[in-house]
């Protein structure tokens, strides 16, 4: 193990499961102490992952995903496995242990550096709002009615109107300027070389994540020479657009009741949203909404407002994020914004109350596209009738739900004065040639790829199911019943196991109980990947109904062992005589 057993054993003391993915994720108690909920590493409408308290790990039924807290960090983060460590150190208050991996060198900018460089960027920037200097943003934000306590709540501040202010007073602070340009606060100059400062005269505002930490900024223009309106951090370490939303911090708590989210296009339409008394607010940072994002959403919310730009550049990504929102598992409704181009206009002109009387009018998102099939078509003439007929129709025709289909159906037809068994024939139609396209699909995807089946962590697995089984039979039988090691395996030794993976599994296993080691599912972190510790936690939820006993877990031992014996002999014909002899007695412990 890369760390001592006490210091793994304090690290999950003070970082209990339950409450760390409960930080993540909504759960909702199950049977005894266990609970379940929504997976964060799929789309999903039904909770399938199962947080295991008495075991202290996961494992999503739906996936696959599964590990303990450790490889849980690792996964929602992407970090490596001493990088998951340091941040459940970090959350749990518990010191690094002085080993090699706490000493080493940081290849590249870490996400602590960067959390640090960011905060200290961030004060830089606040310092300078309240300046002399700042007065151009301070009269920017009061013109976009902002209050000093928003101000404040948000961090917001000042770039000043200088290429190198931020840049000199880092580099003062004792930060390099790599550093600096691998947080995305300096750029290099192609032409140059040199660096400069990233954000220039805009108001600035922090990106805070969902642990509390800065990892980016996003900084509206107050020149009307910047051709970027807003511009934002590029993706550092700790910081990736399609994963990212802004204010997430906030809305996670104000959602809680509802499990309903306003998602916006603009920060500063976030900000003045939350202003109003509307902290269940979002926006995507200048991006399109992504699958990654919609997916953060889901852990948080049932429904999502759309609230975009009332222009045509928002029409259209409200129609993108519409199929996003519902491939999520989420139910998306449309504000309607009339005489304002966003949100932050209609509620500075129109107030708060009468922004949040439109939120209860949000329509959802079928009535909404019905809607926009309409726009530049006079539906008096039959041209353009038909015209939208048809759009409806495709419209109609993407529901999954019959029973949804059928209620618009009925609302076309008694609006159009066109017959139900007419719709109903091109809905039907477009739905059959949709499903012959995707059998073609997948035919020439089942032509081109023979070995799609294949488990990736375990290729061979679909070779034996059998053995497989009972493969797995035994690795469960052993995490439960570590007294009978000896005797399994003086029945089936490591090198017998069919398959690779599996055969690592139960080597690691045996090593560890022999050992006298820890065997509980974080001992096999760092050893294993996060995928691979998701198929340990199968084994370990799969074996629970399966009754495994000593005669169950020999019987399972003479399946593997009749397998590899009939491999050893179709394979010694192939052999040299001096292989086949080290092949032989290798099997046999000589």
């Amino acid at each position: 193990m890369a760390f001592p057993a006490e210091f793994i054993d304090r690290l999950k003391t003070a970082n209990p499961i339950a409450d760390v993915i409960g930080s993540y994720v909504s759960l909702k108690k199950s049977s005894g102490r266990d609970f379940v909920c929504l997976c964060p590493f799929h789309n999903e409408k039904t909770p399938s992952c199962h947080v295991h308290t008495d075991k202290e790990y996961f494992h999503c039924f739906g996936c696959g995903a599964g590990g303990d807290v450790i490889t849980f960090i690792m996964k929602y983060h992407n970090l490596d496995y001493v990088e998951a460590i340091k941040m459940l150190a970090e959350r749990g208050g518990i010191t690094m242990p002085e080993d090699e991996y706490s000493q080493r060198k940081p290849q590249g900018l870490q996400k602590k550096r960067l959390y640090e460089i960011n905060k200290v960027a961030a004060r830089f920037f606040f310092e300078n709002l309240r300046s002399p200097e700042g007065a151009p943003c301070r009269q920017y934000l009061k013109m976009r009615g902002l209050t000093s306590k928003t101000i404040q709540k948000y961090g917001m501040g000042y770039a000043k109107n200088s290429f190198t202010a931020l840049k000199d007073y880092m580099l003062a602070e004792g930060y390099s300027e790599k550093e600096l340009v691998d947080a995305s606060l300096l750029f290099r100059s192609e032409k140059n070389k040199k660096t400069y400062d990233f954000f220039m005269n805009r108001a600035v505002f922090p990106f805070i994540d969902l642990t509390g930490h800065i990892v980016g900024f996003g900084g509206r223009a107050l020149s009307s020479d910047d051709k970027r309106k807003y511009l934002n951090s590029k993706d550092t370490v700790g910081y990736n657009k399609n994963r990212f939303l802004f204010s997430m911090n906030f809305a996670k708590d104000a959602s809680v009741k509802t499990r309903e989210i306003v998602l916006c296009e603009g920060n500063l339409d976030v900000i003045s949203l939350n202003q109003a008394g509307i902290e269940n607010a979002v926006a995507s940072c200048g991006t399109a909404l992504t699958p990654e994002q919609a997916k953060l959403l889901s852990n948080y919310a049932d429904t999502v407002i759309i609230c975009y730009d009332s222009d045509e550049a928002g029409q259209k990504a409200t129609n993108r994020a519409i199929p996003i929102l519902t491939d999520a598992g989420l139910k998306p409704r449309v504000i309607k914004i009339e005489k304002a181009k966003d949100p932050d206009e209609y509620i500075q002109r129109f107030g708060p109350v009468a922004f949040k009387n439109l939120l209860g009018k949000a329509d959802g998102a079928v009535n909404y596209k019905l809607q926009t099939a309409k726009q530049g078509l006079d539906l008096e003439t039959e041209t353009d009738k038909v015209e939208y007929l048809k759009k409806a129709y495709q419209v109609i025709s993407q529901l999954r739900s019959p029973s949804e289909r059928e209620v618009y159906i009925g609302k076309l037809s008694r609006e159009e004065g066109i017959s139900t068994e007419s719709i109903t024939r091109e809905v039907n139609s477009i739905i059959n040639s949709r499903r012959k396209q995707q059998k073609k699909k997948t035919d020439r995807e089942l032509m081109t790829f023979t070995d799609r089946t294949r488990d990736p962590l375990n290729p061979d697995a679909y070779l034996y199911p059998k053995e497989v089984i009972a493969e797995q039979g035994i690795i469960y039988y052993l995490f439960n019943n570590p007294d009978d090691t000896k005797e399994i395996m003086a029945l089936i030794p490591p090198e017998c196991f069919v398959t690779e993976l599996n055969r690592r599994i139960y080597k690691s296993l045996t090593d560890k109980i022999n050992s006298g080691e820890d065997f509980s599912v974080s001992a096999f972190n760092g050893e294993f990947s996060p995928d691979e510790m998701g198929k340990i936690t199968e084994i370990l939820s799969s074996g629970y109904d399966m009754g495994i006993t000593l005669e169950v877990a020999e019987d399972y031992a003479a399946v593997i062992n009749k397998k590899f014996s009939s491999l050893r002999e179709k394979k010694a014909s192939e052999l040299s005589d001096d292989e086949f002899l080290k092949a032989f007695y290798s099997t046999k412990g000589i």
